[in-house]
């Protein structure tokens, strides 16, 4: 009898001996394709540098004649330095940091992660207007470049981790969320950051911020100086856009729509209730370029720009942003409101932002 219970119970154990294995198994996988920090980070370092600059100034002191009597006619320079980070983007050593990190730098040095080797960068091309800097160097071994990810998918809550020169402590990690998107911080035309609570410092500026898959998501830029815990971070989707233009021409080559817009504020910024119908939403148009892209289509003053190709645009942050993704050579399709005239549409062509000298001194004009 005692050996027919048994026999009778083999089944279950043998089911339930199947079952631990298989959770065994399914929890291995898991563990295999599931990256922590810690993997993260072993990865990603050997592709962050650490950036030291130089600067030389001659002293504005007029009174050096007794330094050229003393040093036989050669007038002293001043120096200064500064350090931040960077990241490796490819194997021809092209190095992306930010633009403020070797602004003015007369000398820019690359520290690589094992910390033995280092080189001297050139400048292939700088756009102050998102803080980015393109440089390149010429190593003597092979370095390891980080992939970039798609920045849009980014989801409020996502994991993220730093790596950084943060305050001269090399290839420092640190980790986080994304706290918030498309943040707006005054530092430029296309503000468009990532706000992290990953502890960001003087240092850290020019270097990746990560996914849990270790792909790059966003530059460190920039943090709060009146509260601990919010950082922000220059999308990798606008850094790529950066990236080919600076490779390709040393500079951005930006799409110019040639006018200065002003925010709606509430609805008495529109006095038609046909304007108002749709919500508050859109840029009026308060100057534009005689000669430019929106003159040309028939812009007019006071006109509401409420969408762009088929997208609402929201407000003027919102139509700036839309242009960084167009060429200088693309057309576009504006929807206005005009007092008098209801809705109308019209085909602009794009040109290319001109130099800065032949542009009126208008802080929002694009």
């Amino acid at each position: 009898m005692e050996a027919a219970r048994n026999t009778l119970r083999s089944p279950g154990v043998a089911a339930t001996a199947a079952a631990v294995a298989l959770m065994a198994a399914w929890a291995g996988d898991v563990r295999a394709q599931t990256k922590t920090f810690a993997d993260v980070a072993e990865a990603a370092i050997p592709g962050v540098v650490n950036i030291r600059t130089t600067s030389y100034r001659r002293p504005a002191d007029p009174q050096m004649d007794i330094y050229q009597y003393f040093l036989g006619g050669k007038v002293p320079s001043l120096s200064s330095h500064s350090i931040g980070s960077g990241l490796i983007i490819d194997a021809e050593g092209h190095i992306l940091t930010n633009n403020h990190v070797i602004e003015g730098a007369s000398a820019i040095d690359v520290l690589f992660a094992n910390k033995r080797e280092k080189a001297r960068a050139k400048v292939i091309g700088r756009d102050p207007k998102t803080d980015l800097a393109l440089l390149q160097v010429n190593p003597k071994s092979a370095q390891t470049a980080l992939p970039f990810g798609n920045s849009d998918a980014l989801r409020i809550g996502d994991q993220v981790l730093a790596i950084g020169n943060p305050l001269g402590f090399s290839h420092t990690v640190t980790s986080g969320i994304i706290s918030a998107k498309g943040r707006v911080i005054g530092a430029g035309p296309y503000d468009n950051f990532l706000q992290t609570d990953a502890t960001i410092h003087p240092g850290n500026s020019g270097g990746p911020l990560l996914d849990l898959r270790g792909q790059v998501i966003g530059i460190n830029t920039a943090v709060s100086s009146e509260g601990q815990g919010i950082g922000f971070a220059i999308p990798s989707n606008m850094a790529q856009q950066v990236i080919k233009d600076l490779q390709k021409y040393g500079k951005v080559r930006r799409a110019f729509l040639g006018v200065v817009g002003k925010n709606l504020m509430s609805e008495d910024d529109l006095d038609d209730r046909d304007a108002r119908s749709g919500g508050v939403y859109g840029f009026l148009v308060t100057n534009m370029v005689v000669d430019g892209p929106a003159a040309k289509a028939g812009v007019r003053l006071g006109d509401l720009v409420v969408a762009c190709d088929q997208e609402k645009v929201t407000d003027l942050n919102h139509m700036q942003r839309i242009l960084t993704q167009k060429s200088p050579v693309d057309r576009l399709r504006l929807k206005v409101f005009r007092r008098g005239r209801g809705f109308l549409h019209l085909n602009v062509a794009l040109q290319e932002t001109p130099s800065a000298d032949r542009l009126p001194a208008e802080r929002d004009l694009f």
